[in-house]
C-alpha cells in the first residue's frame, strides 16, 4: 500500500464526461528523466476506460535504461474513469535501481482488464550524463554493414571477411587488446580462455597469422562462418578470425552476420637449426650461394623427389634468390599442407 502513496498524492479529479472507449490519453503529459529519478514537467494523462470493472481505469508507471534493466519498480494504480492525474510540480521520484545505460525511458500503460488490451499511454526518455549508450559503437570499433566492413564513424570500409595484414615471415606477431570496459558499451564480447590464441586470416588454422592474443583479451565480434565454429573479431586495429573452441560468450550475438573468408593459407617455411650453406642445387658439390643464419623461418618453393632437399628462398648479399638446403637440417612448417612441387630433374 505505500508503494502506491507517492502516485495517489498526485491525482487530481477533473469533472466527469461521458467515457470513451479508447485507452487513457496523453494530455500534454511531460516528465523530465535524469540519473537520479524523474519528475513531471507539464500536462496530465486522462483516464477513459473502465479495466477494472469498477469505474477506475488502472494504469502501470515503470521505467529501464538503455540495457533493458529496471530501474523503477512497476507501480500500479487507478483512479476514476473520466479523471485525469498529473506528475506536474511534484518532488522528484527516485529510481529504485541505478541506471547502467543511456536512454532512460520512462512508461506509463493502462493495464490489460475488462475486455481491454494494454495500451501504452505515455513514454517519456532521458539521459544520464556519463553513461555509455546501450548497442552504441565506440570510437574505432567496426561492424559489418551488408558487404562491407565499416568503422563506427560510418568511413567507406573493404569486403566483409577481410582482415589485417599477415604476419610477415620472421616477424613478431602483435599482442592486441581492447579496453576491459567492453561489455557496458556493446551488446556481445568473447572472452579469451586460453594463452597464446592465434588470430588468423581465415576460419582455419591453414590460414595465415595476424596477431597473438593473451587469455582473458575480449574480443569485439564482427561477424561468424556458418556452423559457428570461427568468428570474425576485433581487438584493438586488428582484425581477423578466432577459433569459437578458445572463446567464452559474453552478452548476445544472435544478430552477428554470417561472412565469407577472405583470407589466404599460409605459406610452406622451413626452420633453420644450425648455420649452413644454401647451395645452387640439391648438391653440396655444386655452387655455395651463401651462408643463412639458424634460427629463421625461410620459405619453401620446391623439392627433390625424395624430400631429401628443399628449395629455400633467402637473401643472399641484399638480393633474394632462390637456393638448396639439405632436408635433414631444417624442420619442415606447412599447417596448411600446402602441395611442395618437385622443382629438380
Amino acid at each position: 500500500m505505500a508503494r502506491r502513496l507517492w502516485i495517489a498524492l498526485l491525482m487530481v479529479l477533473f469533472a466527469f464526461a461521458l467515457v470513451p472507449v479508447q485507452a487513457g490519453s496523453n494530455a500534454g503529459a511531460t516528465f523530465r528523466l535524469d540519473c537520479n529519478g524523474f519528475t513531471g514537467s507539464s500536462g496530465s494523462i486522462r483516464l477513459n476506460r473502465d479495466n477494472t470493472r469498477a469505474n477506475r481505469e488502472a494504469f502501470i508507471v515503470s521505467a529501464t535504461d538503455g540495457a533493458g534493466n529496471v530501474i523503477l519498480e512497476p507501480v500500479e494504480d487507478s483512479f476514476f474513469v473520466g479523471g485525469s492525474v498529473s506528475w506536474a510540480g511534484i518532488t522528484p521520484i527516485d529510481w529504485t535501481a541505478t541506471p547502467q545505460y543511456n536512454p532512460l525511458v520512462l512508461r506509463i500503460v493502462s493495464r490489460a482488464g475488462n475486455g481491454f488490451a494494454e495500451s501504452l499511454i505515455v513514454m517519456a526518455t532521458g539521459t544520464c550524463p556519463g553513461l555509455p549508450v546501450y548497442g552504441a559503437l565506440p570510437e574505432g570499433v567496426f561492424y559489418v554493414d551488408g558487404d562491407l566492413l565499416v568503422r563506427g564513424a560510418g568511413l567507406a570500409g573493404l569486403p566483409a571477411g577481410s582482415t589485417s595484414a599477415p604476419v610477415p615471415l620472421n616477424g613478431t606477431p602483435p599482442r592486441p587488446t581492447n579496453p576491459p570496459d567492453l561489455l557496458q558499451t556493446l551488446p556481445a564480447v568473447f572472452i579469451v580462455n586460453t594463452d597464446n590464441l592465434s588470430i588468423r586470416t581465415g576460419d582455419g588454422p591453414l590460414y595465415s597469422l595476424v596477431a597473438v592474443v593473451d587469455g582473458g583479451t575480449q574480443l569485439i565480434p564482427l561477424g561468424r562462418n556458418e556452423d559457428y565454429s570461427w568468428w570474425y573479431v576485433q581487438i584493438g586495429d586488428i582484425v581477423g578470425w578466432a577459433k569459437a573452441e578458445f572463446l567464452l560468450l559474453r552478452g548476445d550475438a544472435t544478430d552477428v552476420p554470417v561472412v565469407p573468408s577472405r583470407g589466404e593459407y599460409s605459406q610452406p617455411r622451413v626452420y633453420i637449426h644450425i648455420d649452413q650453406i644454401m647451395y645452387s642445387d640439391n648438391d653440396d658439390s655444386s655452387l655455395p650461394l651463401c651462408s643463412i643464419t639458424a634460427g629463421q623461418d625461410y620459405l619453401v618453393v620446391g623439392r627433390d623427389s625424395d624430400i631429401t632437399w628443399y628449395q629455400i628462398q633467402a637473401t643472399c648479399d641484399g638480393v633474394l634468390v632462390n637456393g638448396w638446403i639439405p632436408a635433414e637440417l631444417a624442420s619442415i612448417r606447412n599447417p596448411s599442407e600446402r602441395f611442395i612441387p618437385v622443382t629438380t630433374g
